[in-house]
Parts: C-alpha cells; structure tokens; sequence
C-alpha cells in the first residue's frame, strides 16, 4: 500500500510542476503549447494564430498574434550567425535604430540569464506606448544567432510571456534552413544516388 501511496504522492507531483511550467506565472496565467517544425521549435501561447512568416535560406522565422490583441505577439528568428556578431552586438544595434523614433522609450538593455545559466542579451523598450522585449542570445555552439521578440499591451502581459517564451526557443541545428539549400528549399527536387 505505501508503494501506491509514494507513487500517487510523485504522480502529483510531477502534475504539479508540468502545469507550473505550462502556465506562465502572474496573474493572468498563459497557457503555452509547444510548437515545432524541422528548424525550430518554441513555446506558443494557446489559441494564437501564425503569421505564416517566410524567411531566405539561412534564417528560420516563425510569428505568431494573439487574436484578441494585436498588439501582443511573439516572434522567432534563427539566423546563421555572423563570426563579428555577438547577442551584445545585435542588441546594441537594435536599440540604437529605434532611437531615431519619437515614440521610443528604452526600459532595460543588458544581460540576462535563462535558467540553467544560459547568458542572453535583451532590450526591453516601449514603442508607440506598448511594451516589447527582445531577447538576443546564441545556439548550437554560437553557429546560430537567437532572436526571441515578445510585444503586448500592457507591462503584466509581457511579464506573464517573456522568460519563459524566449528561453525555451531553439533552432534544430541541423535543420534545413542551417544546412543546405537544396534542403531548405522544396522546390528543388533532391537528387537521389544513382
């Protein structure tokens, strides 16, 4: 009978922290799926829908809106990654070509730390008074850089998405985008060995 009882006891448990990690922290609780296809897969808030963004060979990109809010999106880009070009680097020059708009108000750029100690790069800034956050970090042994861009309406839904949305996005490195054009594109038909 203990046996049951430790194994229900671990069974909640481990429930427990499945839907602690589903369900963003803060008040208003976002409910993530996972989403994936052969370049990347990321965390996507429940019932938003795609952009259906298209990017060229080197770059995967993948959009999604929350339907009743406009303004709150997630973006996710996975470049091949340019040996002068650090999550600092791309950071600092976002911010500094948003600075040329009225309406841009910088909140935070500078390091952050995904869990298990990952280091990201992110600005976190107001654009026509809406909150965006862009997380800048690198993957697959700094072979691809990592942009992770989060916008909502208010301050507490960014809160409830950001961290936990940028940290869990990452490329497939040998995803077709990454590793051959012939791949990436299904246009050209594979030539098979003769």
């Amino acid at each position: 009978m203990t046996g049951r009882w430790l194994a229900l006891t671990l069974a909640l448990v481990v429930l427990a922290l499945i839907i602690g990690i589903v369900i963003a922290p803060g008040g208003g609780g976002l409910a993530l799926a996972s989403y994936a296809d052969q370049n990347l897969s990321v965390l996507v808030p429940h019932g938003w829908r795609t952009e259906n963004l298209a990017a060229p060979y080197g770059t995967a990109l993948v959009g999604w809106v929350d339907a009743g809010n406009l303004h709150t999106t997630e973006v996710v880009q996975a470049t091949l990654s340019r040996s002068d070009s650090t999550p600092p680097q791309r950071a600092q020059a976002r911010a500094r070509q948003l600075r040329h708009s009225a309406t841009f108000l910088e909140a935070y750029l500078g390091p952050v730390q995904f869990y298990g100690g990952r280091p990201a790069w992110e600005l976190e800034y107001f654009l026509h008074g809406y909150p965006t956050a862009v997380f800048e970090f690198n993957s697959c042994s700094s072979t691809i850089a990592m942009t992770v861009t989060l916008s909502a309406s208010s301050v507490g839904t960014l809160d409830n998405e950001q961290l936990t949305m940028a940290e869990d996005a990452e490329p497939k490195c040998d995803g077709p985008a990454f590793t051959s054009p012939d791949r990436a594109d299904l246009a050209i038909p594979l030539r098979l060995p003769d």
